[in-house]
């Protein structure tokens, strides 16, 4: 079943790039994160259009069914869905790792800018002189 291989080495690919991605995160090495983001929407469309083939070849046929008439498949699609579960996997710890780094950059705001009662003057301020009224 030639349009499962495309799918699964499509799913393969983005998989791929999901295993760069979380390398890159983890080194924060941007440009390569950048490079990477670029190259996922290919790969997604790659697969929708892929997919849109394998419904017009399968038509509404559930994958347990075309499995009951075609058990020579059976290999075929596990493999394609032990790909997508691992592809589900990975973008689950990239999401996890971009949440971390988020975290990470608005723990160092916060440090670097103050408080916004820091920029308001208060009370105290006009109780203090800071001039000789009597001069």
């Amino acid at each position: 079943m030639e349009i499962i291989r495309q799918l699964t080495e499509a799913h393969e690919a983005l998989l791929a790039l999901a295993l760069s991605k979380k390398e890159a995160l983890i080194q924060n090495d941007m440009s390569r994160l950048s490079k990477i983001v670029k190259e996922e929407p290919v790969l997604l469309k790659r697969i929708a259009t892929l997919e849109q083939e394998r419904i017009e070849y399968m038509g509404t046929v559930t994958m347990t069914e075309w499995i009951a008439s075609h058990p020579e498949d059976v290999e075929t699609l596990r493999v394609l869905l032990s790909t997508m579960g691992k592809l589900r996997k990975a973008n689950a710890l990239n999401a996890e790792l971009l949440e971390q780094s988020l975290h990470y950059i608005e723990w160092h705001l916060q440090l670097l800018v103050p408080e916004a009662d820091d920029f308001t003057y208060g009370q105290s301020t006009f109780d203090r002189t800071h001039f000789n009224r009597n001069a």
